[in-house]
């Protein structure tokens, strides 16, 4: 059985089950004052009063029966009013602490950064000429045997194969930051902040600050915004407009509305899968009852350089997208919607993995594009989208690896409320392998999938994951499966795909 943990969505954590507790003890005690009342009422009635002439004594001792009741009435209530307090302070220190504990480790990593890098400023003097001394000759020398072609010679009689050498070194880091991604998220966010601050001998205090500005890094989203600044000085990761047009798609249409979360996910991933640029496909579903509902499949990352050229899924659309930048991915959705001459009041679902869910966080996150599109769901799958405040009137399920780092690059864990359910599935190449949707491959075929120390991120792996949580019956799946069945039934009346390229102005 895969292993998984949900947070959000419709379920109770302990300090919602506590004020739904106080909830009912206040609707109890409203109850029995309510019956005080009306009881108190009732010893002045007219009819009660004149039986108790004949009988004086008889009504002393009723009297002094009400007079207990309503005592032992008023000593109840009190009680539970103070248990109502008591439950519902109860319920405010367990936010408090959950909100201390997160702020109080996230200040000490702050903090631990911003020493990293004044002991780094002060130190570049004497690190500097040592860093050089050490690092050059070894960097020559290296260079010196592959030019050379000594490099073989070295293999030959020392067994050490410097390529290889590397490339193992290379993966060995790559798998220790994949497998401890949530260490490597908050290094992320709370670490380099620090010791940028730290080394530009601003105040602690800056790390601190709020918002989206990026006068100084104080998190993921302004140390991304630094970084990106510093490579737009070297020409790379430029901004551009964007030319979008009606395309032949890159798989063939379907006949049907996605059956399930994994047919679903199938048709996100073909958005890229060997494509030079993703393609968004939007699905125009109609259902029995003639509601006409949109499916937009928004593409992940095809291409790793640096240098913007003509593609709309790089690493540009990337950075721009985590630093809070409008891109042409988002751009492209947009006239991609227009085109397709989607209703403002019919439902749309926005789709994405990776880049995708980037760009269909940041949009379901947007006033604008809202106020034009009504998103109601939103599918995210391996993507850092925690920093967007997504509308609440959006349903959202994310699905992320354990061990991907990805959804960690924005530092946070994504919000714990009812609209927003994140499945978060432990990475175990073993169990993937008996996934449905990888029956009939070779185990070498396995062996070689899942040999990456980043295959954590791979959308094959996602696709086994889901499968088999499919196949486990997995409850937040279901949930919103049966929450959204609008779009998983009825006819596939159209299918659209749509191309786009960066244009310099």
């Amino acid at each position: 059985m895969i292993a998984t943990r949900t947070v959000g969505g419709p379920q109770l954590r302990i300090d919602d089950r506590a004020d739904s507790s106080g909830d009912e003890l206040q609707r109890i005690c409203g109850n029995i004052a309510d019956l005080s009342a009306e009881g108190s009422l009732a010893d002045f009635d007219l009819a009660t009063l004149l039986t108790q002439v004949p009988a004086p004594l008889t009504a002393i001792n009723l009297d002094a029966c009400r007079v207990v009741y309503h005592h032992q009435a008023a000593v109840v209530l009190i009680e539970l009013e103070a248990t109502v307090l008591a439950v519902r302070a109860a319920a405010l220190a367990y936010r408090q602490a959950e909100k201390g504990i997160s702020d109080t480790f996230g200040g000490l990593l702050d903090y631990f950064g911003y020493v990293t890098g004044r002991v780094i400023a002060i130190s570049l003097p004497v690190l500097i000429p040592i860093g050089l001394a050490v690092a050059a000759p070894i960097y020559l020398g290296v260079k010196f045997l592959d030019v050379t072609g000594l490099d073989d010679v070295v293999a030959k009689h020392f067994g050490i194969d410097l390529a290889q050498t590397k490339a193992a070194a290379k993966e060995t880091f790559v798998a220790l930051v994949f497998e401890n991604s949530d260490v490597s998220g908050a290094v992320i966010e709370h670490v380099l902040p620090g010791i940028v601050v730290g080394f530009m001998g601003l105040p602690p205090t800056v790390l601190a600050t709020e918002g989206d500005h990026a006068l100084w890094p104080h998190d993921s989203s302004s140390m991304t915004a630094w970084i990106l600044g510093g490579a737009n000085m070297f020409g790379l990761l430029l901004p551009s407009d964007v030319e979008v047009w009606r395309a032949k798609g890159i798989t063939p249409a379907d006949d049907e509305p996605p059956c399930d979360l994994e047919d679903l996910y199938g048709r996100e991933a073909d958005r890229h899968r060997g494509a030079d640029s993703g393609q968004v496909r939007i699905e125009e579903i109609t259902s029995p009852d003639g509601t006409t509902r949109y499916i937009v499949y928004v593409p992940a990352t095809t291409d790793w350089s640096p240098d913007a050229g003509s593609n709309t899924t790089d690493l540009t659309t990337n950075v721009q997208a985590m630093a809070g930048n409008d891109t042409v991915m988002a751009e492209m959705v947009r006239q991609a919607i227009a085109n397709a001459n989607i209703a403002t009041d019919a439902e749309v679902m926005l789709v994405g993995y990776s880049q995708g869910g980037i760009t269909a966080g940041s949009l379901a996150a947007d006033p604008a594009f809202l106020a034009e599109v009504n998103v109601t769901a939103l599918v995210t799958v391996g993507a850092p989208i925690s920093d967007f405040p997504v509308d609440e009137g959006i349903d959202v399920l994310s699905i992320e690896h354990e061990q991907d780092l990805v959804p960690d690059l924005d530092g946070n864990e994504n919000p714990a409320e009812d609209h927003w359910s994140t499945i978060t599935v432990d990475y175990d190449p073993e169990q993937l392998r008996r996934a449905p949707n990888l029956k009939g491959r070779t185990d070498a075929e396995l062996d070689e999938l899942f040999a990456s120390a980043g295959a954590a991120h791979s959308s094959a792996a996602y696709s086994a994951s889901i499968g088999l949580m499919l196949a486990a019956g997995h409850a937040g799946l279901n949930r919103f499966t049966a929450k959204n069945s609008g779009f998983f039934t009825g006819d596939l009346k159209e299918t659209r795909d749509y191309q786009g390229k960066r244009t310099r102005t």
